[in-house]
């Protein structure tokens, strides 16, 4: 009989892949997350800001960026570097290819 490593070693299922979408407004829960990281933001030095305005933020997209630039300027210790940043490559196309296609016009008729 193995013995386990860790006893209290909880399974965590794989997240779905829907659970997670570019292009859906954020909710009210994350649209405080970033507030209260806003508010953190501006106690970095003014060069750190990123000067970015909330209320422009509508998207899960829009706001995985900004945290993703927030946290860099508050944990410099944690950002990816260049070399270990190969997998970002595809997520950096998937992310313009998304605003490619939020930038055209929809070819369908409103009633």
């Amino acid at each position: 009989m193995k013995k386990k490593k860790h006893p209290f070693l909880v399974a965590v299922p794989k997240t779905d892949r829907g659970a997670y979408n570019h292009g859906r407004f954020i909710s009210s829960l994350i649209e405080q997350q970033l507030k209260h990281l806003h508010e953190v933001e501006k106690t970095l030095p003014s060069k750190d800001q990123t000067n970015t305005d909330l209320a422009a933020i509508k998207t899960e997209l829009d706001a995985s960026e900004y945290i993703r630039r927030v946290t860099a300027k508050l944990h410099p210790h944690g950002a990816h570097t260049a070399t270990a940043d190969k997998p970002a490559t595809k997520r950096k196309k998937r992310i313009a290819a998304i605003k490619r296609k939020k930038s055209k016009p929809s070819k369908r008729k409103r009633k």
